[in-house]
């Protein structure tokens, strides 16, 4: 008996110290989207941090096993709809202007 709520134990440990591991990848992740969108456009903190949001959200979703393509579609015209909403019309043309950030801010 002790051996067996021991390895629930360890097996419950690891899947938590896993899950932690995937949410520090998807921050790692934004703020990756974050530095490639600084590079064309000029972000306000609150910019980056309401972006910063987004991206981990688009990563830890899009990552998700078995994401049907009618669902990931939705998330991306989602994304791509808040992205709009945050940046000003400038900088919006300026990301719309580089097709392939755009769909790596969108997508990807």
């Amino acid at each position: 008996m002790k051996k067996i709520f021991a390895l629930l134990t360890l097996f419950f440990a690891f899947t938590m110290n896993v899950s932690a591991q995937d949410k520090g990848n998807v921050n790692e992740l934004a703020k990756a989207d974050i530095a490639l969108l600084g590079k064309t456009v000029k972000l306000t903190a609150q910019d980056q941090t309401n972006l910063t949001a987004l991206f981990a959200k688009k990563h830890e979703v899009l990552s998700t096993p078995n994401l049907s393509e009618e669902r990931k579609k939705v998330v991306i015209k989602s994304i791509d709809a808040k992205l709009r909403a945050t940046l000003s019309s400038e900088n919006m043309a300026k990301v719309d202007a580089n097709p392939e950030l755009l769909k790596q801010l969108t997508q990807h």
